[in-house]
């Protein structure tokens, strides 16, 4: 192959194209010749989605074990431009295939009958999980109700999934039940999220019996199953407002922003509330309400004070919070530059800092180019992948394409799946 190989994709001959080798190289190539494309000005964005797709297609080829299950049960955000792929892969018997099922499964292109008949008495966790997730038709009740107590965490997640989608009263007691004693606290979140869809007054005072002795993470999801139409109508709303008046901490903020949502006759209270927390809250309910509150004068004026007088973390989500704001964005990016100089003297410090800069991406402004572009080089993952976020953000696809031959095979995925998502949600 002559180096003009794929010049149509990268639009220049030369440097040999990133592409042919992300589908056939290995990394240290694929590192080389990204370098050598951007030093000749040849990555530019189409080709960087084009590379992007290669690499989403090798990941996906390439995962194995448990880890390879974990990271592509992240691409389901982009399962429409890698679907061929996953179908592909998907034809294997191992974890992988059975996570890129249930994608493909939640995405509404595989059989759900065919897959609920082949797996649903499969010795391996991961395929009867894809059963679960087919189980949705009303015959299937009674393997429904097996895969709530089935031994595997991944298949009770999966049947408590279908069952959100169901809403089958009949299951009321079973999701209850699983709701209440279900060791896995993700599996639990999603059973109460289900009971919450099936509503009714049955369903709402359990769900307040079990609020009693929860923790804030499942206090949380209550709080999203009394949000549910059929519960919300049934007390749920009842059960909100009493919620947000005897309750502290996160489901307390969040009780405030599903009442102050409704537009209700307790609206205006939660509003309130939410101002009350973003003023006076603990850190974790400031940085909540600040980010859900919704906008009003009032509520404004408090994230602006808290801009101002808070800590550098605090300030960061209000001043970000401000940018969507036309009378307030310009002194918000401002204010953001001033706090995302490198001047950090302690962790707190730093990390209003990082979340500054990721701020200032997201908001569109340039200035934090050239900071990122170091960042996506540097030392430790955790800066490497907010830069190539923020990168992909500001639409520096050329700069984002350094991590697409990053070391760690998760960003790597990760960096090539928001580039994919990004171009097809602009389709």
């Amino acid at each position: 192959m002559g180096p003009c190989f794929l010049a149509a994709l990268l639009a220049a001959c030369g440097p040999k194209p990133p592409v042919r080798t992300a589908l056939r190289g290995d990394l240290v190539e694929l590192k080389r010749d990204i370098l050598s494309a951007q030093k000749a000005g040849t990555l530019d964005h189409g080709a960087v989605v084009k590379l992007a797709q290669a690499v989403g297609e090798r990941e996906l080829t390439s995962a194995a074990g448990r880890d390879g299950a974990l990271r592509v049960r992240s691409l389901r955000s982009c399962a429409l431009p890698l679907r061929e792929a996953m179908q592909q892969r998907a034809q294997g018997e191992d974890d992988v295939a059975a996570e890129l099922t249930l994608i493909l499964l939640e995405a509404n292109v595989a059989d759900r009958t065919t897959l609920l008949n082949r797996h649903v008495r499969s010795t391996n966790g991961a395929w009867r999980a894809v059963a679960a997730r087919a189980a949705q038709r009303p015959i299937d009740t009674d393997l429904r109700r097996a895969f709530y107590v089935d031994p595997d965490e991944r298949v009770r997640r999966a049947a408590f999934s279908t069952a959100l989608q169901v809403r089958d009263p009949a299951e009321l007691e079973v999701l209850l039940e699983a709701a209440r004693v279900d060791p896995d606290p993700n599996g639990q979140s999603i059973a109460v999220r289900a009971v919450g869809t099936i509503g009714g007054e049955r369903a709402v005072l359990a769900l307040k019996d079990l609020w009693v002795h929860a923790d804030d993470t499942l206090r949380v999801a209550i709080v999203d199953a009394w949000s549910e139409p059929p519960s919300f109508l049934a007390g749920g709303a009842r059960e909100l407002a009493l919620a947000e008046d005897g309750a502290a901490g996160l489901a307390a903020v969040s009780a405030s922003y599903a009442l102050a949502r409704t537009g209700g006759a307790d609206a205006a209270r939660a509003k309130a509330r939410l101002r009350h927390d973003i003023l006076d809250g603990s850190d974790d309910e400031k940085r909540l309400a600040l980010r859900v509150a919704p906008i009003d004068a009032e509520t404004e004026a408090a994230i602006a004070k808290v801009a101002k007088e808070a800590s550098p973390e605090l300030r960061v989500v209000a001043l970000t919070r401000l940018t969507s704001i036309t009378a307030r964005r310009a002194d918000a990016i401002a204010a953001l530059r001033e706090l995302a100089k490198p001047k950090a003297s302690s962790v707190s410090e730093q990390r209003a800092q990082d979340e500054a800069i990721s701020a200032l991406a997201d908001a569109g402004d340039s200035s934090v180019l050239a900071t990122l572009i170091k960042n996506v080089q540097g030392k430790e993952l955790s800066t490497r992948s907010r830069a190539a976020r923020a990168l992909t953000s500001l639409g520096d696809y050329g700069s984002a394409a350094t991590a697409l031959a990053d070391d760690d095979a998760n960003l790597r995925s990760a960096v090539a799946c928001s580039v994919l998502a990004r171009e097809t949600a602009e389709r």
